[in-house]
């Protein structure tokens, strides 16, 4: 069984874009199996490992991506750096990230962000 689940893969995808290569993803989002799966009783952290990927560590999470399922509402982040790739599932909303998530029909967006400029707030 592959180590990211379809939309996982679309929310790696729509945040790693501009940063990542098509071969960097590619090699990413084909990995077999996890090196390290941590479900935390409200999302989990899911880890590949490729040579491929950066060394540098940068954090990724725009646009925001989120993750639907019945009432469960999820938000993603993707962390790189020593060769690794670490999708977090997070709870987004007022019920937790079941620990079968990853089982459900999941959909994924992009939803709108409405940005407040408080610079000249008084």
């Amino acid at each position: 069984m592959p180590a990211f689940r379809e939309f996982e893969k679309e929310a790696i995808r729509l945040m790693a874009a501009n940063v990542l290569s098509e071969e960097q993803l590619r090699y990413a989002l084909e990995a077999d199996r996890p090196s390290s799966y941590n479900y935390t009783g409200s999302g989990y952290f899911l880890t590949v490992k490729h040579t491929s990927l950066p060394l540098e560590a940068r954090t990724l999470s725009d646009p925001p991506v989120v993750g639907n399922v019945g009432e469960v509402q999820a938000g993603f982040v993707v962390f790189l750096g020593d060769q690794e790739l670490t999708l977090e599932c997070h709870t987004w909303g007022a019920i937790d990230v079941p620990e079968d998530f990853r089982d459900q029909p999941v959909v994924v967006s992009t939803p709108p962000v409405n940005l407040v400029d408080l610079r000249n707030a008084t």
